[in-house]
């Protein structure tokens, strides 16, 4: 897998969340924070399935704290992290 940049990540997140799951009229910027912004658990999952169909693994529930899943960019740092181990 070739190296992932962090602010593509964070982009691709970003988008994903404006397009599926934010009204048009209250998008979202990477360094939002989400709970704020109105994601709910459901929300949340959606997100980690795209995650999952797009980078290529599950996030643990170990892994689901604040620090990784606050912002689209703590999600694209996690994400980065985790592609650079496999």
């Amino acid at each position: 897998m070739s190296r992932l940049d962090p602010e593509e990540v964070a982009r691709a997140v970003t988008a994903f969340i404006n397009t599926t799951i934010m009204a048009r009229s209250h998008p979202v910027q990477p360094d939002d924070d989400l709970e704020l912004a109105g994601l709910d658990s459901m929300a949340l999952l959606k997100v980690l399935l795209f995650i999952e169909a797009q980078f290529g693994f599950w996030m643990p529930d170990e892994d689901l704290v604040e620090e990784n899943i606050k912002t689209p960019r703590a999600m694209a740092a996690y994400i980065c992290r985790r592609g650079s181990q496999s």
